[in-house]
């Protein structure tokens, strides 16, 4: 039985928002002498200038009670909604933030890359900053020695290596970033959503190596939205809403799991007496029918395209593979997946759909879908292609 290199027990983080942290003397001495006084304190609180007024502290949980143990060898994909913990989870994990309750025991050297140019210093260049990160891990110079070549060469940019990092790019820097955690081999890898800055090409190799490293004996922790890649690379899934976890177990429950997060949790469209949401399960309806209806493309949920009228969200989509690889998507879709699907809401008005759709054609979709709240279904193509889905029935099962 393999050996649990990560054991997390009733793990809790708290933050107090609209605190300023003290870190003189003198300003903790006057807030007791302003608390003692009946005063506000000048240091205690943001202060709000269109209001005039101090607003009250107040915690807030980003991860509550988590448990799970990760075995060695695994690789456990971390899914949920943004603001669901994933990112302060995989902090604590990597030592840069402590929890507040609750314990997380590791065994093994870490490498984490969690943002874009985390542990580099923009002074440094990218060769200087190589051996830094590498001392930092715990590696000799000649260790680093043997490792350099491959990681300039994974990370594609050999000539810049003699230049400061401030002068490097978003891609570049992640490139170099993800480079060196591939390459240190470490017990433990630690990856947040940064992979996203890449281009479609260095994103798969990113992909290919985590799955060289996962056959290394590495233990993986993978922190993505995409519940697909989740099921193609990792062992095991874990899913998280609110600072607590949802759902845990083989990446396929899990990622069925996140799936169904997505869209039964806006309590504005949720119907009196009814335990799932109306426009979820227009939503959920949407989707499975582009499932029996396409192959060969991925679904997409809740995602902004740039039009070139501003930013449109496309409630439900369908993109082919080749047509993926060639668009931008972080921090929002350079264009429109080839089928979109609106459902009506309280928040997605007729109109507001009708307008839509309208930039969304013109942004690259091929057909647009109309879901109305009785589970009425009506489309429309774009003048010059023909419709990807030979028929669609009137109703939606709701």
């Amino acid at each position: 039985m393999s050996e649990a290199v990560i054991k997390v027990e009733n793990l809790s983080k708290k933050y107090r928002l609209g605190v300023i942290n003290r870190r003189m003397l003198v300003d903790q001495i006057e807030s007791w002498v302003c608390r003692k006084l009946g005063r506000p304190d000048p240091h205690a609180s943001v202060f709000e200038h269109a209001t005039d007024r101090m607003p009250t502290p107040y915690d807030f949980w980003a991860l509550h009670d988590v448990s799970f143990e990760v075995k060695r060898g695994d690789v456990v994909g971390i899914m949920g909604r943004n603001g669901s913990g994933k990112s302060t989870l995989l902090k604590v994990l990597s030592r840069i933030t402590s929890p507040t309750t609750g314990t997380a025991k590791i065994k093994g050297r870490v490498a984490s890359l969690l943002e874009v140019g985390t542990g580099f210093n923009p002074e440094l260049t990218g060769k200087e900053n190589v051996y830094l990160n590498g001392s930092i891990l715990g590696l000799k110079n000649r260790e680093i020695d043997d490792r350099y070549g491959r990681i300039v060469e994974f990370a594609e940019i050999a000539d810049f290596m003699d230049t400061p990092v401030k002068r490097y790019s978003s891609g570049m820097r992640v490139r170099l970033a993800f480079a060196v955690a591939a390459h240190i081999e470490p017990d433990i890898l630690i990856l947040d959503e940064v992979l996203a800055v890449g281009d479609a090409k260095f994103q798969e190799r990113c992909l290919n190596r985590i799955d060289d490293i996962r056959n290394s004996g590495v233990t993986v922790l993978f922190v993505s939205h995409s519940a697909q890649s989740v099921r193609e690379l990792c062992t095991r899934g874990i899913v998280l809403s609110d600072g607590r976890i949802i759902g845990e177990g083989s990446a396929e429950k899990a990622g069925s799991i996140y799936m169904e997060s997505l869209h039964l949790k806006l309590e504005s469209k949720v119907l009196a007496g009814v335990p799932e949401s109306a426009t979820g399960l227009l939503t959920g309806a949407s989707a499975q029918l582009l499932c029996e209806k396409m192959s060969g493309g991925q679904l997409i949920f809740n995602t902004p395209v740039e039009t070139t009228e501003g930013i449109r969200i496309v409630d439900v989509g369908w993109v082919s593979n080749t047509r993926m690889q060639t668009m931008r998507t972080e921090p929002t879709w350079s264009a429109a997946p080839d089928i979109c699907v609106s459902v009506l809401s309280r928040s997605k008005s007729p109109q507001q759909a009708e307008n839509d759709n309208y930039y969304l054609m013109r942004s690259g979709a091929s057909e647009v879908w109309t879901v109305l709240p009785t589970g009425a279904l009506f489309r429309h193509k774009h003048d010059h292609k023909a419709f990807l889905v030979d028929s669609v029935p009137e109703f939606l099962r709701s």
